[in-house]
């Protein structure tokens, strides 16, 4: 594959991973419970690529890099990355789709940190002044407008926050299967996981009434969310990290589009206000990322997991 179809793939990701916020956003406003529409969303995107896995006839790799790293894949999908997304949606309700799209930049920090621990990996002074500045960001975007802890969207801003803190755990420990196993397997291993742990949690929270009381539009969007948002684009994306002439952080730093496309569509389809201190945290957060990225020194195959599909 040539660098301008790898560049090309990787734009394309974070167009669509930058509407997931407000569309997300959109169906749990309308009273379906955050449970059942992870498990809608991720049984879509799981039946995808199943249906992909089958059409290529790699089943039985699939499933025998599964048994290898049986209890690791079942921490992943199980533990980190089904709690991230619970996290993540339970707090969209109390916050906007803006605020979760710039405050989903600092999973960066997260990485640099649990690899530091993991690995003793130390950071550069870069990091600890960028970290500073993305904190600084982040306070602009969650407090109101004296600065006082009185912020409506406290609450879910701080659940967003830990959400992706929890999803840079979940990079971290990502890492050592996927340097060695194919990303495609790992990934339908984690939508497997996750799709085995949701559906039957997810009569617990009245799954049969909520799905009945879906439209037809609703169908449509978590449809795309899950076979679109998560299922296609995760594989352009990994297809667009496999091109070994690119530098990682060079597809990394096209992830700067996602804050973007995310408050576009946010402001478009929800009508969210963006205010002056939005304006500002973003950029701060950005900047500070910006940092981090051309100046943190990650390994290889941890640089290129360090976006994630909202």
């Amino acid at each position: 594959m040539n660098k301008k179809t790898s560049y090309m793939l990787a734009i394309i990701t974070m167009l669509f991973w930058g509407t997931a916020f407000p569309f997300s956003k959109l169906i749990i406003d309308q009273g379906i419970n955050p449970v059942v529409f992870l498990a809608l969303r991720m049984g879509f995107a799981f039946l995808f690529l199943l249906g992909y896995i089958l059409v290529l006839n790699q089943v039985k790799a699939s499933f025998q890099m599964m048994k290898r790293h049986f209890w690791k894949l079942a921490i992943l999908g199980v533990i980190l990355f089904t709690g991230s997304y619970l996290i993540q949606y339970i707090g969209v309700q109390y916050t906007t789709a803006i605020n979760q799209t710039v405050i989903s930049n600092t999973t960066t920090f997260s990485v640099v940190i649990f690899n530091y621990l993991f690995y003793r990996r130390k950071p550069s002074k870069a990091f600890f002044m960028s970290m500073v500045m993305g904190f600084i960001g982040v306070l602009f975007i969650i407090l109101d407008d004296g600065f006082q802890l009185t912020s409506a969207t406290l609450r879910g801003d701080i659940l967003t926050i830990l959400a992706f803190t929890l999803w840079g755990l979940y990079i971290v420990v990502n890492r050592s299967v996927s340097i060695d196993e194919n990303p495609l397997y790992i990934t339908f291993s984690i939508f497997l996981w996750t799709t085995v742990s949701l559906v039957p949690l997810s009569f617990g929270f009245d799954f049969v009434h909520q799905v009945q009381i879906l439209g037809w539009s609703h169908w449509v969007i978590i449809a795309y969310l899950g076979i679109v948002c998560s299922g296609i684009t995760t594989l352009m994306y990994t297809m667009a990290l496999s091109n070994e002439s690119i530098p990682s952080e060079n597809l990394a730093l096209i992830g700067f589009l996602l804050p973007v496309v995310g408050i576009i569509t946010s402001i478009l389809l929800l009508n969210e206000g963006f205010s002056w201190q939005d304006l500002v945290g973003c950029g701060l957060v950005l900047i500070s990322v910006f940092i981090v990225e051309g100046k943190q020194k990650l390994e290889p195959n941890l640089e290129q997991h360090t976006e994630r599909d909202p």
